[in-house]
């Protein structure tokens, strides 16, 4: 089996999406509302979102997003 070339999440991420161009869509948790932010495009922003609301507009985004996550480095 490979080994995984996963890294680890940052801190205070609940939950990732990863989208058709290899980036990432992050959660975080802000204490009841959720904010999304996609690591290739910027979509979300930091924005708000009640949860329920918020993992579905990752999920659709993360599909449709071809842009590469931005380099760290």
């Amino acid at each position: 089996m490979p080994a995984s070339t996963q890294s680890a999440w940052p801190e205070g991420v609940v939950a990732r999406y990863l989208t058709a161009g290899g980036g990432h869509v992050d959660l975080t948790d802000d204490d009841g509302p959720v904010r999304l932010r996609c690591s290739g495009c910027g979509f979300g922003n930091g924005h708000a979102y009640y949860p329920p609301a918020a993992h579905r507009l990752a999920e659709q985004h993360a599909g449709k997003c071809r842009r590469a996550a931005r380099p760290t480095a």
